[in-house]
């Protein structure tokens, strides 16, 4: 039996719990090399296996992302940004 993966994007792959089971070896050097493994039973995802590094990654992707779009919505605008709104966007981050 060949170890069977499903694509779901560049790097991350899908693989049931019984391949991952006799598997688990080679998952985790695809793990070393960046992938993302989602382990599914019955059709099911229940577990992900990946890298600290790659879980960082995301965050800090996503991160920019909000920036990005941050910046857009500011550039669109009319008037400078006052520092009593910068004030007001800190304070609701902390709700």
């Amino acid at each position: 039996m060949a170890l069977s993966l499903e694509k779901r994007s560049d790097n991350a792959f899908s693989v049931g719990s019984f391949a991952a089971k006799t598997y688990f070896a080679e998952l985790l050097r695809m793990v070393e090399n960046g992938s993302v493994i989602t382990i599914t039973r019955n059709g099911h995802d229940v577990a992900t296996v990946q890298s600290p590094e790659t879980k960082e990654n995301k965050k800090a992707l996503a991160a920019w992302r909000g920036l990005c779009a941050i910046g857009k919505e500011l550039s669109s605008r009319q008037k400078p940004v006052s520092l009593d709104e910068i004030q007001e966007w800190k304070n609701e981050g902390r709700k």
